[in-house]
């Protein structure tokens, strides 16, 4: 009996397997046609364009397992640009009876080499029916794809469109009308590092996808700043956006606790909070307000950062502001030397230009055109303090008042920095008793000085020493007087940033062109004034 009832289970078990290896035959290649159709047909509502599908694979019981290859969308059925997604493999996995319920779901969606390119907004709205009902409507609880390629097609054909190429993306309730949650990461080109982020995508606009919705947060860690030539640091950042995928609404924060530039070297812990708006086409950012911090400064930048349609690069573009900052954090940042070579106050205001030149230095590239007020400066050096103290000494006429030191400093001026030469049309530096016009430039490479102006004293020259020398200078005092009891003497200001050389500047050349030039102008004037005398007589003999 025990070996009856064996035999009796196994042919069971065997009429079994049998049965659903033959249903599932039937099914297969009974519903194989209708499964691609139905693929087809949900690819076609939710996107509003062609299918094209090289190969499907279908088997249905005890599961449904559809695998499609060469699967291929095109936008609107349009071939003037590139298809709008293409996909090498798509998987499906679902419960049998899954589909057949009402919303229908599918449990799972695996693709494999994902790419999409949204085309740029249409000039003018399409007309579109809101109410438009797919089908065969399907809610795909997980859609997951590996080595995806997001492309934005900018309106201008001849332009580089922007691309991400993101590692992993998981959906989650991928439905017609509703967001769909998601998380992907993915490698950021430049600065390289790594983006996580997650959020909410859709409901998908078939018939303008540059308008789908988008929000989420996001995270960019262990970014290398040293990419950028020019500057290095390890920059991380969180945020968040919101918008529609060619107009983002950007916000968050960076830390670069290392951050340094090419010019000095000096680290420095950089942190910024930003608002921005992103043009997912092309790429273009448009920053509303960047405030950074470092040491005991604050800056305030605005502007944009866009593609050059000439060169293909991005060029940058920024109006930047300190209202109260320190002049020794600026130079601790940009020049090589351990100690600044003055403290004090800064209030400035520039415009930052990045022109794009692929492949050069970001300091290469840098322009700046600005002004800068420098109040209650103080000079580290000794060398240099005690200069300055002496002048604040002669120009109060008391050359030898030793109680007349740590004179602090006011700076004024207007600047231009291109190719590491800082051109200023104006500089003025005063303290008590003293003030100094100049105009020159500073080699940034070689810490080179070359100005030249005037200095104008409080004092009469002849007071500005004392014993012989000031009973000789008396007789030189109106030569060099101001309009009042001062002085005024053409110096220049030469030598290296460390050690500056002062002098007097009796024979400039500018000075000379222009005695020239007004020696030139008298004797044309007396010439004329000669002339018109002359002509006169002679009217006047003819009377």
């Amino acid at each position: 009996m025990p070996r009856t009832a064996a035999k009796v289970a196994l042919w069971i078990v065997i009429i079994v397997v049998i049965v659903g290896i033959a249903a599932s035959l039937i099914l297969t290649f009974g519903y194989r046609g209708y499964v691609k159709n139905a693929v087809i047909t949900v690819l076609q509502d939710r996107f509003h364009s062609d299918v094209q599908i090289k190969d499907i694979r279908v088997v249905i019981f005890p599961r449904i397992y559809a695998t499609a290859t060469g699967v291929v969308i095109l936008y609107q059925n349009r071939t003037d640009i590139p298809p709008f997604l293409s996909i090498d493999k798509l998987e499906v996995a679902t419960d049998f009876w899954s589909v057949f319920k009402s919303p229908r779901r599918v449990s799972n969606v695996h693709l494999v080499g994902l790419q999409i390119h949204v085309p740029p907004r249409e000039p003018k709205p399409k007309e579109t029916n809101p109410n438009r009902k797919p089908r065969l409507p399907v809610i795909i609880d997980r859609i997951t794809c590996d080595d995806t390629t997001f492309v934005m097609l900018p309106k201008d054909p001849t332009k580089v469109p922007m691309q991400f190429d993101i590692h992993k993306l998981v959906m989650t309730e991928f439905r017609p009308d509703g967001p769909a949650d998601f998380r992907a990461t993915l490698r950021n080109p430049k600065p390289v590092g790594d983006i996580a982020t997650q959020g909410q995508f859709g409901p998908w606009q078939a018939d303008e996808p540059s308008q789908t919705p988008v929000r989420g947060t996001f995270s960019f860690t262990n970014a290398d700043l040293g990419t950028l030539k020019g500057i290095t640091g390890i920059l991380s950042s969180q945020g968040g956006y919101d918008g529609v995928l060619d107009h983002l609404n950007v916000e968050g924060d960076t830390d670069t606790p290392d951050f340094a530039l090419r010019t000095s070297a000096h680290p420095v812990d950089l942190k910024t909070h930003y608002v921005a708006v992103v043009d997912g086409t092309n790429g273009n950012t448009y920053l509303k307000s960047v405030v950074a911090h470092f040491r005991n400064s604050t800056i305030n930048t605005s502007g944009e950062v866009v593609k050059n349609p000439d060169v293909g690069a991005r060029e940058i573009i920024l109006d930047a502001s300190v209202g109260q900052g320190r002049v020794d954090d600026m130079l601790y940042l940009v020049v090589k030397s351990d100690k600044p070579v003055m403290t004090g106050g800064i209030k400035l205001t520039a415009r930052i230009n990045l022109p794009p030149r692929p492949g050069v230095d970001l300091f290469d590239r840098l322009i700046l055109n600005g002004k800068f007020g420098v109040a209650d400066a103080h000079f580290t050096s000794d060398t240099v303090q005690s200069k300055v103290d002496a002048l604040s000494r002669r120009g109060q006429g008391e050359p030898k008042n030793e109680d007349i030191e740590n004179v602090v400093s006011n700076l004024n001026g207007s600047f231009m920095l291109k190719d590491h030469v800082v051109d200023f049309s104006s500089l003025t530096f005063d303290v008590e008793g003293a003030k100094v016009d100049l105009a020159g430039n500073y080699n940034m490479n070689n810490e080179q000085l070359d100005f030249a102006g005037h200095l104008l004293l409080n004092a009469k020259l002849s007071q500005t020493t004392t014993g012989a020398k000031s009973v000789i200078l008396k007789a030189f005092d109106p030569f060099f007087h101001k309009g009042g009891a001062g002085t005024s003497l053409p110096i220049k200001i030469t030598g290296s940033r460390s050690s500056p050389s002062f002098g007097l500047d009796f024979h400039r050349k500018d000075d000379k062109d222009k005695d020239k030039t007004n020696k030139k102008e008298a004797k044309k004037n007396k010439e004329e004034k000669a002339a018109k005398q002359q002509k006169s007589k002679e009217e006047a003999d003819q009377s």
